[in-house]
């Protein structure tokens, strides 16, 4: 009788450890599933200004205004709506030449439509420049 019922403990054991395997196997299955998206972000950036004259400037959505990553306009309005997989850091900075004194320029960024950066200066004489942070 000892024998039957020390059987019995090593059979429900051992279908206990059978069970157990059985779900971490299927556990494993689950983690070749393909991860979530990434987050994206949407940065604008925007220049507009008294028309007439040459306007000109650049942007970049991360690093340094002057780096190899900044991208270069001319002319007013400017806008461009960009997607990136990674927090921003945008800045802008545009000039403007030929314009009437007392002339104005101004400059906007957005990032998932909360403006994060604004400026309006007189022009000729100094660049409008936003950045965000």
């Amino acid at each position: 009788m000892a024998m039957d019922a020390a059987r019995t403990r090593w059979c429900r054991a051992a279908g206990a450890l059978l069970g157990a395997s059985v779900v971490l196997v299927g556990a494993g299955a689950c983690s070749s599933d393909p991860p979530p998206p990434a987050r994206q972000y949407t940065v604008q950036f925007s220049v507009s200004g008294t028309s007439g004259g040459n306007v000109f400037g650049r942007y970049v959505t991360v690093g340094q205004l002057g780096s190899t990553e900044e991208t270069t306009f001319a002319g007013v309005p400017f806008s461009e709506r960009l997607t990136v997989p990674y927090p921003p850091a945008p800045a802008l900075q545009a000039s403007a030449v030929g314009v009437p004194p007392g002339s104005r320029l101004s400059c906007q960024i957005t990032v998932d439509g909360q403006t994060v950066a604004a400026q309006t200066v007189s022009v000729p004489g100094q660049d409008v420049i936003c950045r965000a942070g």
